[in-house]
């Protein structure tokens, strides 16, 4: 493990935000599968070891996945904006076109591929409705674009993708107001979803947003990393502050009042075990790391497996441990199928493209 007592500097690099986002794939895995009790029922689930209560605890506490990936968006996105000396309101908005681009283009193969491989599970018809209306909300739906407009969708999970474009085209303008702000930054973004009407999803993660923009702009993260409190008190503050977030998160008054300000504040604690404690440990750091590499397409999908195409399959050992361990496998398995036939296709358009602009031998 890394320690203090060496010179290096530690810094937190993409492998350290895709350990975290590995983390929070799989407390969405697990919330998905456990956290309504009347299902784990229905499966005839096994939660041994664990007390059902608190096997039920650790399983609601998964939502706060979402949180964690808001949280990671915006640290990136500012991130790389705060590197700009005289950040303008123009400069901050260079690629993010691009990003919205490259989000939506993800999303459609998968749309697509899931389509081609299961499409006569499912009754499209009954889904979006007869006639162009129906053909309408397919597009909406294919388009990432029906939780803007209120339409059906083949996938309850979907629903993300209005918020993440919406982070795409909010980050750089909440980025440049924090850089002209400094501190008093964040007592402004905790006030906005009071007095400016948002929707729901906006309003429920806007401080967890800005939360995240405001570690990057006084880069707390790599001060974190460098204290001077030796490495092995840091990490038990770490994982005492995570069991700490599991039962504060689930307290009735928390989840009523003030969900959208601790999720800020427990998603961080997060964010910082993966790239301090798991970013120390070697192999683990590489397991985690590259679930979050294929987190999104997991998130795409695992609905599919556990809900809605092979429900039966993924709970048919009862066991919770197999069923969570057979879902993030199954989901991990289609990513990484589908990356490397997106590798592939890539390739040959390349190679195409090569051969093409190779003028022909006229001898």
């Amino acid at each position: 493990m890394t320690d203090q007592t060496t010179n290096v500097r530690r810094t937190f690099p993409k492998e350290s935000s895709e350990t975290a986002k590995g983390v929070a794939i799989l407390l969405m895995l697990f919330y998905h599968l456990f956290s309504n009790p009347s299902d784990n029922v229905l499966m005839q689930v096994n939660h041994a070891p664990l007390p059902e209560e608190l096997f039920l605890l650790f399983a609601k506490f998964g939502n706060i996945c979402v949180s964690v990936f808001v949280f990671l968006t915006a640290y990136g996105i500012s991130r790389g904006l705060f590197q700009k000396e005289n950040l303008t309101l123009k400069e901050a908005y260079n690629g993010t076109l691009k990003r919205a681009l490259k989000l939506f283009l993800n999303f459609l193969i998968v749309f697509v591929t899931v389509n081609l491989l299961w499409f006569r599970y499912f009754d499209y018809a009954s889904l979006y409705g007869p006639g162009k209306q129906g053909i309408l909300a397919f597009f909406a739906d294919a388009t990432s674009l029906s939780q803007f407009f209120n339409t059906p969708t083949m996938n309850m999970t979907w629903w993300y993708m209005a918020l993440a474009y919406t982070l795409v085209f909010i980050v750089p303008l909440l980025t440049c107001f924090c850089k002209k702000t400094g501190s008093s930054f964040l007592g402004v973004a905790f006030l906005l979803p009071f007095l400016l009407p948002m929707g729901n999803d906006i309003s429920r993660y806007f401080f967890v947003m800005a939360f995240g923009i405001f570690i990057s702009y006084t880069n707390l993260i790599e001060k974190i990393l460098n204290c001077k409190v030796p490495f092995a008190l840091r990490i038990i503050i770490e994982i005492a502050f995570l069991v700490f977030s599991v039962f504060a998160r689930e307290n009735e008054f928390v989840q009523a009042n003030m969900l959208y300000l601790a999720d800020a504040f427990f998603a961080f604690g997060i964010i910082l075990f993966a790239g301090d404690t798991l970013a120390a440990i070697p192999g683990i750091k590489q397991v985690f790391a590259f679930l979050g590499k294929h987190s999104m397409n997991m998130y795409f999908v695992h609905t599919f497996f556990y809900l809605i195409l092979y429900r039966d399959l993924i709970f048919r050992f009862r066991y919770a441990g197999i069923t969570f361990l057979l879902l993030v496998l199954v989901s991990l398995l289609f990513s990484v199928i589908l990356e490397a036939l997106k590798k592939l296709i890539l390739f040959l358009a390349g190679k195409l493209k090569r051969k093409k602009e190779v003028p022909a031998d006229r001898s």
